[in-house]
């Protein structure tokens, strides 16, 4: 256990790059015409040889002395333990109690495998009365929906039955968990738990409104995530529980472009998220632009900057993507109804500007705050208070979608700046600080007691869901788990989801559409 394992930015980009790519690569063979499915998935793998040979060079081409840590064997250890312990709390696999969406997570995994892809639904098969009343639904409907993430399990449940695929997925998820801490060490170049604390723990001030709430309860307050109208900024915990599909493969992406050595991946590296969520993707253009045009990343010639911007791997891949999953998702056009400004919905500028105001204060400020100092010239940093600034500006959805995911890639930006800082409070850096002048001393005694509690106000969603989910779980303080109130979409068992699965999952005549006319198998 005291041995240490190297590990280089070479070998975390080579695990991650496989990682994104496997499930897209199913998709590719299982879902789309076996002679398109041959070309993408030569065309993924040139591409994914290409990004391995290239990532450890610099932005003139030269080869450079790939970054490595020493990880201990007891850091990997609990690392692997921690990510798998938190996938199962998270919900993933259905062993503990979860939240609504998980209703949807086990259908979707049960109909990847008991479905021949792609998969389309005949409206007979739906046998309550009240959900076909509710649907009304006229001919076969297609499935569409960003199910990439459940490629790997569906296959292995396909093969080996339903308990091998969910199996399966706890692994999937747990292994995206595990390459994401590495990712995270390496960029602080040092093996660290605060990569595993931050990882859970990141968030927002939403335990100040929801303590205020406690005591005198307001009308806006929905959720503890949710204590303003129309606006909301979720916690890597709650990203993890209910949409692991995106929040995994976001946060592996970032680690990747914020580690990256030259600017001719960054195509082939950010735009595989648009095969895991839509959402993220629109989230996930400024940060990626913006460190391709990153100092360190440019070569010292027009040209080579030129050529490397202008690269295969920053074009080939990320057009076929667009245009494939751009196919896919548009297949289901029609899912969106409820958007637009924020303020249209307040009905009054000046409570929206109060009501943004005081939003900014509680979820960006605490962390920026901390970390500016540090990262006041990386214009990554800036990119992610961009994006922070204007994500609350505009609504998608009911519950919008828009706010709650697209800010993924700048929160979790900002949730590995704060891990530096966490990482700095070291034994090491405080009796360093014990030694400094009285006045100092004093300065960053202080600095240090707001860290604290900012980290513990953060800390406290992580805490409130995981007392929910125990207590739900092991005390059945909920009458049921959501996971059985759907079964399959193609035989949904009640009522209460069948609005929702025909809005989102649901599209008719698919034969009709460019997708599943010339595209699908």
């Amino acid at each position: 256990m005291n041995k240490k394992i190297t590990i280089s930015y070479k070998a975390f980009f080579i695990m991650a790059a496989v990682y994104l790519a496997l499930p897209v690569i199913i998709f590719f063979l299982g879902y789309l015409k076996l002679v398109y499915g041959i070309i993408l998935t030569l065309a993924m793998a040139a591409s994914l040889v290409l990004a391995i040979r290239d990532c450890a060079r610099d932005p003139d081409g030269g080869l450079v002395k790939s970054k490595e840590v020493q990880f201990p064997v007891k850091f990997l250890v609990i690392g692997a333990v921690v990510a798998v312990v938190l996938t199962i709390l998270n919900g993933v696999g259905e062993l503990v109690w979860g939240p609504y969406d998980h209703a949807f997570r086990r259908a979707i995994l049960d109909d990847l495998i008991d479905y021949k892809w792609p998969i389309i639904y005949d409206p007979a098969t739906q046998t309550d009365p009240y959900v076909k009343a509710i649907m009304n639904l006229n001919g076969p409907q297609g499935f569409v929906y960003y199910f990439t993430y459940w490629m790997p399990a569906a296959v292995i449940g396909k093969l080996f039955g339903f308990a091998a695929g969910n199996t399966m997925l706890i692994l999937w998820n747990s292994m995206g968990i595990f390459i994401t801490f590495i990712g995270m060490s390496i960029y602080l170049k040092r093996a660290t738990y605060a990569s595993m604390v931050m990882l859970i723990c990141f968030s927002g001030l939403d335990v100040i409104p929801y303590l205020i709430d406690s005591v005198k309860h307001y009308e806006a307050w929905f959720w503890i995530e949710g204590w303003v109208s129309h606006i909301s900024y979720i916690s890597n915990f709650n990203s993890l529980e209910n949409v692991y599909h995106q929040a995994v493969p976001c946060y592996i992406i970032i680690t990747m472009i914020l580690l990256a050595k030259n600017n001719r991946n960054l195509g082939f590296t950010a735009g595989m998220i648009f095969a895991y969520s839509p959402w993220v993707t629109i989230g996930m253009i400024v940060p990626a632009l913006t460190r391709m045009l990153c100092p360190d990343l440019k070569a010292k010639t027009a040209k080579k900057r030129i050529t490397s911007i202008f690269s295969v791997n920053n074009l080939l891949m990320p057009v076929l993507l667009l245009f494939i999953f751009g196919m896919f998702y548009s297949a289901k056009s029609d899912s969106v109804h409820d958007r637009g400004f924020v303020w249209d919905y307040y009905g009054s500028i000046p409570v929206f500007l109060l009501v943004y105001v005081l939003f900014i204060i509680l979820e960006v400020l605490p962390s920026f705050v901390f970390v500016v100092g540090r990262e006041k010239k990386n214009p990554m940093l800036w990119a992610a208070v961009f994006m922070l600034l204007i994500c609350p500006l505009y609504k998608m959805t009911e519950s919008n979608d828009f706010t709650m995911r697209v800010s993924m890639p700048a929160l979790f930006i900002m949730c590995i700046f704060m891990t530096q800082t966490v990482s700095e409070y070291t034994l090491e850096d405080i009796e360093i600080a014990a030694k400094r002048k009285p006045k100092r001393k004093l300065k960053e005694n202080i600095r240090m007691a707001l860290f604290a509690l900012v980290l513990i106000g953060m800390s406290y969603i992580a805490y409130y869901m995981t007392t929910a989910i125990y207590s739900a779980t092991f005390f059945g303080d909920y009458e049921e788990w959501p996971h059985d109130d759907i079964v399959s979409f193609g035989n949904v068992a009640g009522p209460a989801y069948a609005d929702k699965i025909q809005d989102q999952f649901f599209v008719e005549d698919p034969e009709n559409t460019f997708f599943f006319k010339y595209l699908a198998s």
